[in-house]
């Protein structure tokens, strides 16, 4: 919904898709295209919803019974008065349903629509607050990484999937900044600033209300933030997706790491496909362009773990 104000254009909500109802529709598209963001209600199913909650409680539940940094992000040094586990990393090697979910057919199909026949996942965490609290998320791009970064991906083929596994009402939400992927870094870098002047402010954002369940996507390029939180819980999985061809040509990983990400995507479909919970679903058929097949002729991978810095081509 959008209303005008002199010359000023103001979205005052995100654009929403039913996708089980009506699936990802050409206005949904265009809707993600334009804002940046979008909603996808009723992603996963009640079971599945509960396979993968009780999987992010157990890497929680790990963390902090380890104490440990390794792939973990922390409020402060483990040891530390109040310190509280914020993100996992690599999760999809750690926990099976998560795996699975990486293979959602679903999931899969809306990006394939969104990024192109080429996808490849590039990151996959766990993002959380658990009731020990967690501080304010400034207002902030995903990324930047490219020379002309809106040129690249202001429309949006590089795209964050958070799937939510408990719910994020207005005072424990995401908030964005439609239409934000299209600025400059000027006027990114100055609105920045202003909203992280002060502890919260959310002038011209919308709150990304969330159900369990639900799928919230948005181009890395879109501004947001979210405010600090005591006592209360928010977990959500993450996906990025980028196009093969632009790592290929720009980066920022490496051309080996191309294939090394399509033989796990390959992976998850495959490891979703031979489970009975999932025998009635039709699995996703990943087609990239022959050209880019680049698990073609490679040994197979005996992880689902690639770490960043490893294949980092800058």
């Amino acid at each position: 919904m959008m209303s005008s104000v002199g010359d000023l254009r103001v979205v005052n909500r995100i654009a929403e898709c039913d996708i089980r109802r009506t699936g990802l529709l050409p206005e949904h598209v265009t809707a993600f295209r334009r804002q940046g963001v979008l909603v996808v209600r009723g992603l996963l199913t009640p079971q599945e919803l509960a396979d993968v909650q009780e999987a992010g409680r157990a890497l929680i539940d790990r963390a902090w019974s380890t104490r440990s940094m390794e792939d973990t992000v922390w409020t402060l040094e483990p040891d530390q008065p109040g310190a509280a586990p914020v993100r996992i990393e690599y999760v999809v090697d750690k926990a099976r349903p998560i795996a699975m979910l990486a293979g959602h057919p679903l999931l899969l199909r809306i990006m394939e629509q969104l990024v192109g026949p080429n996808l490849i996942p590039t990151w996959d965490s766990m993002v959380f607050k658990t009731p020990a609290g967690a501080p304010r998320l400034a207002w902030h791009r995903d990324a930047g990484l490219y020379d002309n970064a809106v040129g690249v991906t202001g429309a949006g083929r590089v795209i964050d999937a958070g799937i939510y596994l408990d719910p994020a009402p207005e005072d424990n939400c995401v908030w964005c900044i439609p239409e934000s992927n299209y600025w400059g870094d000027d006027r990114l870098t100055a609105t920045a600033d202003q909203l992280n002047a002060s502890e919260w402010d959310t002038t011209g954002a919308v709150p990304a209300v969330m159900q369990p369940g639900d799928l919230l996507l948005h181009n890395i390029l879109t501004l947001h933030g979210a405010p600090a939180v005591v006592g209360k819980q928010r977990r959500v999985i993450y996906f990025e997706y980028r196009p093969a061809e632009v790592e290929w040509q720009l980066g920022p990983h490496s051309a080996e790491y191309i294939g090394l990400k399509q033989q796990v995507l390959r992976s998850c479909i495959q490891m979703r496909a031979n489970e009975p919970q999932f025998g009635d679903e039709e699995p996703f058929d990943y087609q990239p362009a022959e050209s880019l097949r680049h698990w073609v002729d490679r040994p197979e991978i005996d992880t689902l773990r690639f770490a960043h810095e490893e294949y980092w081509r800058w």
